[in-house]
């Protein structure tokens, strides 16, 4: 069953949103402002056997055409965050759907973790079930800055610290502004179905005592409570050898700069790109050639970005790419004459 409830409020707070589709190698995204016309789109998707994923931030004022063919949102066109994601995956095998016990396990790890959010004063949020894991959604109403998304990666950095789970993995890398996120009340289909390992329908339940926003104050509180928690940063001397450099990353081709160095897969969509991860020889698993779990996005203004979904190489960026390689300046169009910072 389709959760109207949160698709309505999910468009009120975004006030456009976007439906990112899947099926095979095809990816197509739409831009709606219709509650009836997203609800109507993910049920002749889910009929056709695509996944849906939808957006959860709101963009920068835009046209939405209620139907897919329009370019997909990234992290630079979000103006206000509107949903603060916490996302729990069992371990279980690589592409694999999880059991009834593994998804418990999940369920268990999200419930704990949203009784340790209630202490510290934050109201409920809806609880998610992916098909395969579990989810807790606060709802907050916060620009998208600088401010914000360090005060994110405090509380994604502090609540993991805390967490320390076994048989789950706390994903902090669901915390870009951009991020899409599972359609609830569609199929999940990740994976080969088995008896023991099914395809479940996603889930969400907006808590009946109502889906308060989580305040700004609250959310400072718990920054300047755990801000002594984040780890420790990585060696400066890497930073300080960036700025030698005498390419404008902003201009760097960094899609031309993977595939010299034989790390790129394929284009993905709105300027992102699956790519073989530089630290892969590092990761307890190996993706192959169809996994997204390690991406770059081309430069919207600013510099690229790097991203790995393996906990291994949690907190690496572009710089420690450009540190890594050293070549980076022969891939970019223009110099640089001024302060370095990306």
């Amino acid at each position: 069953m389709t959760p109207v409830s949160y698709y309505v409020r999910l468009l009120q707070d975004a006030r456009v949103v976007e439906l990112r589709a899947f099926k095979g190698d095809r990816i197509e995204s739409g831009l709606f402002d219709d509650i009836q016309k997203i609800l109507d789109s993910l049920r002749n998707r889910a009929r056709s056997g695509w996944t849906t994923y939808t957006s959860l931030n709101r963009p920068t004022p835009r046209e939405a055409p209620n139907a897919f063919g329009r370019p997909a949102l990234r992290d630079g066109d979000i103006a206000v965050a509107t949903r603060l994601p916490f996302d729990f995956d069992p371990d279980r095998p690589t592409g694999q759907p999880s059991t009834d016990r593994e998804l418990a396990l999940a369920i268990s790890a999200r419930d704990r973790f949203v009784r340790m959010m209630t202490a510290r004063g934050w109201p409920a949020p809806a609880l998610g079930m992916s098909g395969n894991g579990a989810h807790a959604v606060y709802r907050v109403c916060v620009e998208n800055d600088e401010n914000w998304r360090h005060a994110i990666d405090v509380i994604y950095r502090g609540a993991k610290q805390l967490l320390n789970l076994q048989g789950v993995k706390f994903d902090t890398a669901v915390r870009n502004p951009g991020r899409i996120w599972r359609a609830y009340g569609t199929l999940n289909r990740k994976g080969e179905a088995t008896p023991e390992r099914p395809h479940r329908r996603a889930t969400i339940a907006i808590p009946a005592s109502g889906w308060h926003v989580v305040t700004p104050r609250q959310l400072e509180h718990t920054c300047h409570h755990w801000r002594p928690r984040e780890a420790p940063r990585r060696p400066a001397a890497k930073v300080v050898a960036l700025r030698d450099g005498q390419g404008d990353y902003r201009t760097l081709d960094v899609a031309r700069w993977f595939r010299a160095h034989q790390h790129y897969r394929r284009e993905l969509t709105g300027g992102k790109h699956a790519v073989l991860c530089p630290w892969h020889g590092e990761h307890s698993e190996r993706g192959g050639h169809r996994s997204t779990e390690s991406v770059i996005w081309e430069a919207a203004g600013g510099w690229p970005t790097f991203h790995c979904s393996h906990a291994h190489c949690e907190g690496r960026t572009i710089r420690d790419v450009i540190g890594l390689w050293g070549d980076a300046d022969s891939f970019c169009s223009s110099t640089w004459e001024g302060c370095r910072r990306a």
